[in-house]
């Protein structure tokens, strides 16, 4: 893309630039905001000091530069902005309209480490003038990124000091290299940023390999600002600066994209090694973004999966292809080219067609007269050794709109092979990539061509809500259809959540979290621009958005959770009163929505282009009082958050293309994603926080690795796995989660019973208070165990299963449905329920009796007013292995009547391809939080 690169003379927005050449950008201009007739403004937004050195930096660069003076006034400071007339972000908003007016420029180039104000702000901008932000250093590692920039030849002076341990007559002047060592020192002993995110220091670029030509520093003016004895505050003045070429012997350092090394300083001509995306993602096989210290393969286990290799050769292929010649010649093929070396990681933009090269990349010769030329000489060194010209950033979000068919004998067959897999110890990517131990890329696609049969029969959910005491909302239900296409049935449901909201006192800005299940993943482009006219506003809410083999006329089912804090009654009394002050701390706290929608392209985490959030935050508080030593201390206090993620696929950050070598390095990268977002929404955040979430794959041998890597990470999740027809991106897993910051006070279980001929296992969490639980169920024919293989799946057994699951009653699905219930309120069983309204009733009919009467009419008010816990139901059914549609709609209607009185619940029924193994037919997800 052309590029224009906002820069303040400093270390971050020269590394930003290299950072944007390494990903095939082009750099055609600098753009720059200045004071007037001042040194420094004190702004939140820009760095002003050095401002001096500007023009003769894009000298040195040989780019046109566009300045504009700021007054750096900020009048709206909060952590969302609205545009205003005088606010310095509309210097901002002027300049970059000039730059894309007269460039055509398509992107930005902004240095932003770790400051949301200033990347909010950024966003907002580029957002209304349709431009895309290029913020490759955002939440790097700081010390991590120091090195960089040294070992890359960023040569950096400090201009500013203004932190602790650090001196204006001692330090100002001096290198990054020099600095180092100090800075890291000063970390350690007082917390100082080494990147100074915190205003700590300034720099100014005095040569880096886009330039041209090297600035060298001939006067200065020293400003002490602040000469405080423990913290003084000092800044430079450059008063005379020249450009010196660059030594013919070292010239301008040549640059190799994608090297493993550092440069080194100094000249000599030497080769500078500057990372790109894929380099960032080249730690997937370490444990240093996993909460356990596993390891990704031992040599032990290695040998192992040799073994267990040469035991799946001996299985008897005829029987496998007796069953699915599809899936036999894939594992005959698979046993003979599997081996244990690692998966080489490239992206989709590297075609696996190039030619390998024989040596390391060629050097090219001196810079031309524009960073275009720099761009021409970096060159992508792929892991597989192959050179391409790096390409630039996609913006399109595709997808793949295969409509596939699946006969039941297959289904079963299909969800048995990661059974079979699992059984062996194998990974469905050690079995099934092609690629392996032969050096090549590995597949993307499924292990084998697969078939998916499509829901038939009409599904009719309908949209309900529940609301509990603290604000939670759960919509669900809601279903688009319509004869005239996908646009008309995505509006026809966002119509309908609208509605539902409004009805219920909430609006679309309270939603937190929206879940798509759309019939073609195709479409979602179009889909999109609807989803975009009813959430245009500042920090949508978070969304999951996957493939679902609905029926024809069924183009999206809908659900989503909102949350609005409760209206408070009247203060009536005056010491309800006077602690109204206090009170009212905890009720402006309690409930606040925290959104992340970070839009830059970065090497963090995917971009969300889109009109959703990467997470959303829900924080809880309650009011606090104490007695002292005769004194009240009052406090509020935190007793927990609520996140929700976006669902998440293996998108390489850098690049925003799918990773390939496949399912392994996706659920790797995947899995770091929903990590690197939960630790940026919360201090301490963690993958461990995780409560309950679903993995979504597109192929049932891939659920034995997702297990695999979910499980190596942390257990202290309940996760579901559903197999669906597509995912975004064509990604082969997605995972949806949502997670607690007391996660640690949560207690799990795993339970089950026989209703009838069907098996029911179920596993829970809950938290120690009682006020957020989640619950997975499993209702299975129980004719196959978790260590069934493959082979010993007979036609009968298939057969068998299948009619089993179809003739599940409306009273199997009734005692499932009360046992799912009963265990996810759990102090509210249903039984313990009907109890006590008998003996109520009892106490009722005896007062009648003898006339008496004891104030139990006002204790039945009370306890018919008492707000009931409300409750979802996330029911997935094999499509071609269930009983009808309309018995399990009308099954959960019947329920859903029935317990009115003790919960209110709300529930959703969905086709899925195939669930978590072969026996299984139902999958019932339920959370409940207050």
């Amino acid at each position: 893309m052309r590029v224009v690169a906002m820069v303040s003379g400093g270390k971050d927005s020269c590394y930003n630039m290299m950072q944007c050449v390494a990903e095939g950008h082009e750099i055609v201009a600098l753009a720059n905001l200045h004071p007037k007739d001042r040194d420094e403004l004190d702004s939140f937004m820009y760095q002003t000091v050095g401002h001096m050195g500007i023009e003769i930096l894009a000298s040195a660069m040989g780019l046109p530069l566009y300045r504009r003076e700021t007054k750096g006034k900020s009048t709206q400071t909060g952590k969302q902005y609205v545009p205003t007339d005088d606010d310095e972000v509309e210097d901002l908003y002027s300049l970059l309209e000039t730059c894309k007016h007269e460039l055509q420029v398509e992107a930005v180039a902004v240095g932003a480490i770790l400051s949301d104000y200033q990347r909010v702000r950024v966003e907002n901008v580029c957002s209304r003038l349709n431009l895309i932000s290029l913020a490759y250093l955002w939440r790097r590692d700081q010390t991590e990124l120091l090195q960089e920039m040294i070992d890359c030849q960023v040569h950096a002076i400090i201009i500013k000091v203004a932190a602790l341990g650090l001196v204006p007559d001692r330090h100002l002047g001096k290198s990054l290299r020099e600095m180092q060592p100090h800075l890291l020192k000063m970390r350690d002993k007082y917390g100082l940023n080494v990147c100074g995110e915190g205003g700590e220091y300034e720099t100014f670029t005095l040569d880096c390999p886009l330039f041209r030509q090297r600035i060298a520093v001939e006067d200065i003016q020293t400003i002490i600002s602040s000469a405080d004895p423990i913290c003084p505050v000092g800044y430079i003045n450059f008063t005379k600066l020249t450009l010196q070429p660059k030594e013919a012997a070292s010239g301008a350092a040549s640059v190799v994209v994608g090297g493993s090394g550092g440069g080194g300083g100094g000249g000599g001509g030497e080769v500078v090694f500057v990372k790109r995306s894929l380099d960032y993602i080249s730690d997937l096989n370490e444990s240093t973004y996993s909460d356990l210290s596993d390891p990704d393969f031992s040599e032990t286990e290695l040998e192992l999966i040799e073994k267990e290799t040469r035991l799946r050769e001996s299985l008897s292929q005829s029987e496998l292809i007796s069953r699915s010649n599809s899936f036999g010649r894939h594992l005959a093929a698979a046993a003979t080219t599997a081996s244990s070396s690692p998966i080489p990681i490239v992206t989709k933009s590297a075609s696996v067609d190039e030619p390998t090269a024989a040596a390391a990349p060629p050097v090219l010769g001196a810079p031309t007269s524009s960073t275009s030329a720099c761009a021409s000489m970096l060159l992508t060194a792929t892991d597989g050794g192959s050179s391409s010209l790096a390409s630039s950033h996609s913006q399109g979000v595709g997808g793949h709109g295969g409509h596939h068919g699946l006969g039941s004998s297959t289904a079963a067959v299909c969800g048995s092979l990661s059974l079979a897999i699992s059984s062996l110890g194998l990974s469905a990517n050690t079995c099934c990539q092609p690629g392996i131990g032969t050096g090549g890329t590995g597949a993307t696609q499924p292990p084998s061509p697969l078939t998916y049969e499509r829901e038939f029969r009409p599904l009719a959910n309908e949209a309900k809500a529940a609301i509990n005491a603290k604000g939670w909302m759960w919509l669900a239900g809601i279903q688009g259809s319509g004869t005239e296409g996908m646009e008309q049935g995505m509006q026809l449901a966002l119509d309908t959540l609208r509605d539902l909201c409004q009805s219920k006192g909430y609006e679309l800005q309270d939603l937190c979290y929206i879940t798509l299940y759309v019939r073609s993943i195709a479409e979602y482009p179009a889909l999109n621009r609807i989803y975009l006219r009813s959430f245009d506003f500042h920090n949508p809410p978070t969304r999951v958005c996957v493939e679902c083999p609905l029926p024809d006329g069924c183009h999206v089912v809908m659900e989503a959770i909102a949350y609005r804090q409760p209206v408070a009654g009247t203060i009536s009394s005056a010491e309800e009163r006077d602690r109204e002050g206090e009170e009212t701390a905890a009720a402006l706290l309690n409930g606040r929505r925290n959104t992340m929608h970070v839009q830059g392209i970065s090497h963090w985490a995917p971009a969300n282009i889109g009109p959703y959030s990467q997470s959303t935050r829900v924080s809880k508080y309650i009011y606090n009082e104490i007695l002292v030593s005769k004194r009240s201390i009052k406090s509020v206090l935190q007793i927990g958050d609520i996140t929700y993620i976006s669902g998440q696929i293996a998108l390489v950050p850098g690049s925003m293309t799918i990773i390939e070598g496949g399912i392994r390095p996706q659920c790797k990268l995947t899995l770091r994603h929903i990590s690197r977002i939960a630790k940026a929404m919360n201090a301490h955040g963690q993958l461990r926080d995780v409560v309950h979430g679903i993995c979504f794959v597109t192929h049932p041998a891939f659920i034995g690795e997702a297990r695999r890597q979910w499980e190596r990470r942390t257990t202290n999740a309940i996760m579901d796995y559903i197999v669906l027809p597509a995912l975004p991106r064509e990604a082969l897993v997605e995972w949806q989660v949502w997670a607690h910051t007391h996660n640690d006070r949560f207690d799990y279980e795993e339970t089950g019973c026989s209703v009838g001929d069907y098996t029911i296992a179920i596993r829970r969490r809950w938290n120690y208070e009682n006020n957020c639980a989640a619950i997975v169920c499993y209702v299975s024919t129980g004719l196959a165990s978790s260590t069934t293989q493959l082979t010993q799946l007979s036609d009968d057994i298939l057969g068998n299963h299948c009619r089993l699951a179809q003739s599940v009653s409306a009273e199997h699905m009734d005692e499932i449905l009360t046992y799912v219930v009963n265990r996810l309120l759990k102090d509210y069983p249903l039984a313990k329920k009907h109890q006590q309204q008998q003996q109520h009733q009892q106490v009722t009919d005896e007062t009648a009796a003898t006339g008496e009467s004891c104030g139990g009419g006002d204790q039945q008010q009370q306890q018919q007013q008492q707000p009931l816990p409300a409750i979802h139901l996330k029911l997935f059914y094999q499509v071609n292995a269930a009983p009808a549609t309309d018995l399990l709609l009308q099954a959960l209607n019947d329920f859903r009547i029935k317990c009115q009185e003790t919960a209110a619940i709300v529930y959703t029924v969905l086709p899925a391809c195939s669930l978590h193994n072969f026996s299984t037919f139902l999958s019932i997800c339920g959370v409940r939080h207050e």
